[in-house]
């Protein structure tokens, strides 16, 4: 059975029992965890708000929880899952987020809601997941009902692992590392990573600057990482603090010339958004961050760092990592024939059983 909690009651829900969900459920990663979740549901405008579909047991007993949120605004109603575009992953949470019942539950809902008109955009679901297996299935009594496609993602396990990679990429490596080694004769080069919540937002405004300097005047290509902008994120990472966040950059001559704000959880680290000085491209101080990045996770005892959703450009920069490849599925309700009356919308209750 789904039940389905809106607003507040959502808002409570989230509060109150999210943490125990996500405790559970060890497939989940840090764009499900509640500081992450909550900190985005508070950025929601007034035309939204936040949604959560529970799967319960026979005893009521939360089996798993998929956080949205529903836009009444001018473009529609339209739900979608919440913190997307800025959470590369959206999945269940809890410890039967994987069962397949539960997952064919939460499909037949937001199957239900398309039926009547809502227009419902689920992107980042994990190919491997449950609940895009049930939204990629075709039921023949309504085909055409979800609009996919599928985003590369990229990861790479830790230490990073020369010795296996080409006889050009490793000559591409060093060629990259001679030069950093020559520039760090006569000048000043530090790395550095966060360790306290003031860190945290100094760097994230310096970030913050890099990306929009970068992109200046450009376009930044389709489905990239949100573009970082006050007040929204330092909110987000001020509630994630650095149990869960960081940013490590690289700087020369106490410039910083690249920055990557990356999330934790357990032994992964999840790359978020990256930038860079773009008067300093000609070094490659991306790859040079990233090297340096990669060793200090491996130093504190990471095994994987995700570099996450690839876009067109961006595959031959990470395939110098030998990463491990995987797809997330975007899945978007087609029209639907016949929407809700207004009726319905005016006696609709606050919650909901499906």
């Amino acid at each position: 059975m789904v039940r389905v909690l809106e607003g507040s009651a959502a808002g409570a829900f989230m509060a109150s029992s999210w943490a125990e969900l996500y405790r559970q459920d060890p497939q989940a990663t840090p764009y499900q965890s509640p500081a992450w979740l909550i900190g985005w549901a508070q950025q929601l405008p007034p035309t939204s708000h936040l949604v959560v579909a529970l799967c319960e047991g026979p005893a009521r007993q939360a089996l798993a929880a998929l956080p949205l949120a529903r836009d009444q605004g001018d473009t529609g109603r339209r739900t979608y899952a919440l913190s997307t575009p800025m959470g590369e992953y959206v999945r269940a949470v809890g410890p039967a987020a994987e069962n397949p019942q539960v997952a064919a539950s939460l499909a037949r809902y937001l199957e239900g809601r398309a039926s009547e008109g809502r227009h419902i955009d689920m992107a980042g679901l994990p190919t491997d997941s449950v609940l895009a297996q049930h939204l990629m299935s075709t039921d023949p009594a309504r085909p055409g009902r979800w609009h996919t496609s599928a985003t590369d993602c990229a990861e790479i396990p830790l230490p990073l692992a020369y010795e296996e990679m080409s006889r050009s990429t490793r000559r591409d490596h060093k060629r990259r590392q001679r030069t950093w080694d020559e520039l760090a004769q006569h000048r000043k080069v530090t790395y550095r990573r966060t360790h306290d919540n003031d860190e945290l937002l100094t760097a994230y405004t310096v970030l913050a600057r890099l990306h929009a300097h970068r992109w200046a005047g450009h376009t930044p290509p389709a489905g990239t990482p949100h573009t970082p902008g006050a007040p929204h994120w330092p909110a987000v990472l001020k509630r994630c603090g650095t149990s869960m966040a960081f940013i490590a950059t690289l700087a020369v001559d106490d410039e910083i010339v690249a920055a990557q704000l990356c999330l934790t959880r357990h032994r992964r680290a999840y790359s978020v958004v990256p930038a860079i000085h773009p008067q300093y491209k000609d070094l490659a101080p991306g790859h040079a961050l990233l090297r340096h990045l990669a060793h200090d996770l491996t130093t504190a005892g990471y095994e994987y760092l995700d570099l996450g959703r690839t876009v067109p450009g961006q595959h031959a920069y990470k395939d110098q990592y030998r990463p491990r490849w995987s797809k997330t599925l975007s899945a978007v309700s087609a029209p639907a024939p016949a929407c809700l009356s207004v009726l319905d919308e005016l006696v609709r209750p606050a919650t909901e059983l499906v």
